[in-house]
Parts: C-alpha cells; sequence; structure tokens
C-alpha cells in the first residue's frame, strides 16, 4: 500500500509509535485520524500535521465504533486503519483481576472492535488495509510482564486469522516491534527486550516499506525471527533459550 491520498485511521496517536506514525503518513501525503484517550491531545499533535482529532478509549466498543463513523462521515471512506493504541502492566501470576480486564480490552479487544466496525467498509469500498500493532512479545515472551505477553500473542493470532479469512479482499498486517523508544520501555533499556532500540522514526521508515511490499509480519530487529525460526523447529530450545536470557539479566547488569 502506498499511503498518498489514503484515509488513515492511528489509534493511540498522540504519542509515540502511533504520532510518529501519524506524522510520516502525513507527510507521504495521506488523510490522516490522529486518535487518542483525550480530545485535547489529540487536538494538540493532530493540528501541527494537520489531521483528523478523534478522542477513542479503544477498550471500548462504542468509542471505536463512533471512530470508525466518525471518519467515514467526514472522508468518505477508510483505507488504512492502524491499531496502535496499547498499554504494558508488568507482573506475573499476582496481577489483579481488574489488570487484566484492562490490557486484554485495550491490547486486544480494541483490535477486534477495530474490525468489526472497519472491515465492513472496506469491503464495501472495495479495498482497504488493517495494521495490528502488537510486539516481540507476541513472538516470544517478556518476562516480567504476563500480561503484555499474553494480549500480544493474542493479538497476532487474531491478525493472523484475518488475513486467513479477509486477506484476498483487504490488506492485513501485523508490526511486531522489538525495542522502540517509547514510555513502554521506559527504564528497560539494560534488559533483554531493551537493547538496541530504535527510535520511533525508524520504527515509521519501516512500516512505510512494509506497507509497500504488503509484508504479513512487519519486525524491527532480526533477532525476533531468529528466535521465532527455534520456537518452530524446536520447542524446548526455545523455552531454554528464553530462558538463558532471563538468568543473564542480573550478571548483564552487574
Amino acid at each position: 500500500m502506498d499511503v498518498k491520498g489514503k484515509v488513515a485511521v492511528v489509534t493511540g496517536g498522540a504519542q509515540g509509535i502511533g504520532l510518529a506514525l501519524c506524522t510520516r503518513f502525513a507527510k507521504e501525503g495521506a488523510h490522516v485520524v490522529l486518535s487518542d484517550l483525550s480530545q485535547e491531545k489529540c487536538e494538540r499533535e493532530a493540528a501541527p500535521i494537520a489531521a483528523f482529532p478523534v478522542a477513542a478509549d479503544v477498550g471500548r466498543e462504542e468509542d471505536v465504533a463512533s471512530l470508525v463513523s466518525a471518519t467515514v462521515e467526514r472522508f468518505g471512506r477508510i483505507d488504512l486503519f492502524v491499531s496502535n493504541a496499547g498499554i504494558g502492566i508488568d507482573g506475573g501470576l499476582e496481577m489483579a483481576t481488574d489488570k487484566w480486564r484492562k490490557i486484554i480490552d485495550v491490547n486486544l479487544m480494541s483490535e477486534v472492535f477495530a474490525a468489526k466496525y472497519a472491515v465492513p467498509h472496506m469491503l464495501e469500498q472495495g479495498g482497504g488495509y488493517l495494521l495490528n500493532v502488537a510486539s516481540a512479545a507476541g513472538l516470544l515472551v517478556i518476562p516480567d510482564t504476563v500480561g503484555y505477553t499474553v494480549t500480544k500473542h493474542a493479538a497476532i493470532g487474531f491478525t493472523e486469522w484475518l488475513a486467513v479469512v479477509y486477506g484476498d479482499r483487504i490488506g492485513v498486517s501485523v508490526l511486531a516491534p522489538a525495542a522502540v523508544l517509547t514510555p513502554i520501555l521506559a527504564g528497560k533499556e539494560d534488559t533483554p527486550e531493551g537493547r538496541g532500540a530504535i527510535t520511533t522514526d525508524q520504527l515509521a521508515d519501516i512500516v512505510i516499506d512494509g506497507l509497500a511490499d504488503e509484508r504479513f509480519m512487519i519486525t524491527t530487529h532480526p533477532w525476533e525471527l531468529e528466535k521465532f525460526a527455534i520456537k518452530g523447529r524446536d520447542y524446548d530450545e526455545y523455552i531454554r533459550t528464553l530462558r538463558a536470557d532471563v538468568h543473564a539479566v542480573p550478571a548483564a547488569a552487574s
């Protein structure tokens, strides 16, 4: 997909990866819909790039439905919907149930809602593109955050299903970045998942290339797919490899 002249919706668009994508899409000539939780923040970040600001809590189905409706009402179509909004909650088995529900809603159900309401418009107009943002945590494991790991795995699984069922009629890609300098990574730069972090502008370049090639899996670091290949070849070796990374963290920090 060439985003020039296309109507592109980006959730979580007021900061980090989302803002970088909005900025790059606008630079490439797209009509950008910048969505985030706060209308004030949306308007502030949308103004410099002439984007259309629409506040939405993507964990709420009605908000995503309204975002899709507002976009169609304004532009008459949706060519690209980027489900980027996401949250990270650290913790293991002790994580509270309400936090589980929150991270599932934001990291997974938001993408389900986006597809539920955007895909019918895309099919009716004869084409479109879904880009779901997951994480390397959806291919591998981040030990200190079970909720993030599980929901990003689920996001990739859902996007695979979309590609199988709808991929002959619309474009479907999943973005699985490994280490990007965003607020979610703050304080984790020296951990295995934080090393070799790239900037959000570098990520935007990767996304533009991935969309142009219409690749299903868009990654940022070679080691992601290298470790994923081990998973497919020998699951026990894969578990041992990730366990070794966990045990190596204290030694690396000392």
